[in-house]
């Protein structure tokens, strides 16, 4: 499955249980690929804002519902 689409969403914030900065792309998947999910959350590790750098950053991907993504917004909005 690509995840090159762009994402919708960029969000920075603090890991949840290690505190140091991270940076969360959340792209809405087309309804055609979604099974069940909504969006490819992909996490890495700091602040990131340059393109470059992100493309090359190691990530951690995960599928979310619309419900999930919605949470890990009000989390990163409360701690971030």
């Amino acid at each position: 499955m690509p995840f090159s689409r762009g994402a919708a969403v960029v969000l920075h914030g603090m890991h949840p249980l290690r505190g140091y900065p991270v940076t969360s792309h959340l792209t809405p998947l087309p309804s055609a690929e979604r099974g069940g999910a909504s969006f490819v959350v992909e996490r890495a590790d700091g602040h990131i804002t340059d393109p470059q750098v992100w493309v090359l950053a190691e990530k951690d991907v995960q599928l979310m519902t619309a419900h999930q993504m919605c949470e890990l917004v009000r989390r990163v909005s409360r701690h971030g």
